[in-house]
């Protein structure tokens, strides 16, 4: 059995790993795809407010603080008295057209409770506000980036499922973050920024720009993208399977180009028995995050520029060794089946055996 590190910090953003983000001034100048809706630095016009359970008759209390870092400091008592609750920050009305993005990003350090974005539109129901919500979670005591794709998010209305209202993300009317875990206890919460991801209008840094520029790219493009490429082919149905176990389906879908190293179903039918079936349990997200994005580099990466450079970085783990033995071009210790299958955002190199991240 293969024992694999285990990640410091949740579901991590694997754009984030190439341009890493620290939550200083210099980092918020953009070095995402995407939008901002608000960095918290006072230059929005966001107005936040707290709305409590008292509404409702409810004893819980929220509290909001900016912090000299540049955050917003959400905390406070959730209590479940007199049939209360929640407790919530929100915007006031705004005018936000997100729909040229996949999702909203939110770097986060909490208190390990599960907490709720929410967005509104101009969607009504029985002529009052309809809110959609998605969870995440805010792990104790560090820092992570949640993305949270659009498509998760659901209609409710005071508790009531609205499965027919679909959310629009070209009308954002309101943004807002919500604790509502029937668990009566204290509550914390800092927030750094919220953003989108995806095809938006995000900036990069000069230094950004000249490491993309760095990067070697196939001459020839599919009209294809690198999913369903891989899809089409046949040979990569556990593949997928992984992806889409780890919720990096919609990674691809990014205009960023980049390389994969795909390994076939032959490929992963040769890990030991029980490690693949180990890393599909939901449990082990972490792990196979780790794993599969160590099968992945930014760039369009040739096969002919990789063996010339003799190695190549993977999104996550140490470089990935690019050379010829054995009478075939490997990746570490994996062959190289078919190299250099083009695609409209990317290429693909099938490789025999899947690649594990060295032990730390």
């Amino acid at each position: 059995m293969h024992h694999l590190p285990t990640l410091a910090s949740v579901f991590v953003v694997l754009i984030a790993s190439i341009f890493p983000s620290t939550g200083s001034a210099e980092s918020k100048e953009g070095s995402w795809r995407g939008q901002s809706v608000t960095e918290f630095d006072g230059k929005d016009s966001m107005n936040w407010q707290v709305v409590n359970d008292g509404v409702m008759g409810g004893l819980s209390k929220g509290n909001l603080n900016a912090t000299e870092a540049g955050t917003m400091k959400f905390s406070g008592m959730l209590s479940l008295e007199n049939n209360g609750g929640f407790s919530t920050f929100r915007s006031r009305e705004v005018d936000l057209n997100l729909s040229n993005d996949l999702g909203l990003l939110l770097r986060v350090k909490g208190d390990g409770r599960t907490y709720q974005a929410r967005l509104a539109t101009d969607a009504r129901y029985r002529g009052m506000e309809v809110s959609f919500s998605a969870d995440f979670v805010a792990k104790k005591g560090e820092w992570l980036e949640v993305k949270i794709p659009f498509t998760d998010f659901k209609g409710n209305f005071r508790g009531t499922d609205l499965p027919k209202q679909k959310l629009d993300p070209s009308m954002i009317r309101r943004v807002g973050i919500l604790l509502s875990d029937k668990t009566q206890a204290p509550f914390d919460i800092e927030i750094d920024h919220i953003r989108t991801y995806g095809k938006g209008q995000g900036k990069f840094t000069e230094r950004e720009k000249e490491a993309a520029a760095e990067k070697p790219v196939v001459a020839e493009r599919g009209t294809s993208r690198l999913i369903e490429t891989a899809v089409a082919d046949g040979r990569f149905t556990t593949f997928k399977k992984a992806l889409d176990a780890a919720g990096l389906t919609v990674f691809f879908q990014w205009d960023n180009p980049l390389t994969v190293f795909a390994p076939t179903d032959d490929a992963f039918a040769k890990l030991p028995e029980g490690v693949l079936e180990d890393l599909l349990k939901p449990e082990n997200k972490l792990k196979l995050i780790q794993v599969l994005s160590h099968h992945v580099s930014a760039g369009a990466n040739g096969l002919a520029d990789s063996l010339k450079a003799g190695s190549v970085r993977p999104l996550k783990g140490g470089p990935l060794e690019v050379a010829f033995a054995d009478g075939r071009v490997r990746v570490n210790q994996a062959a190289i089946l078919d190299g250099d299958v083009p695609c409209s955002n990317g290429v693909i190199h099938v490789i025999d055996s899947v690649l594990l991240p060295a032990v730390n």
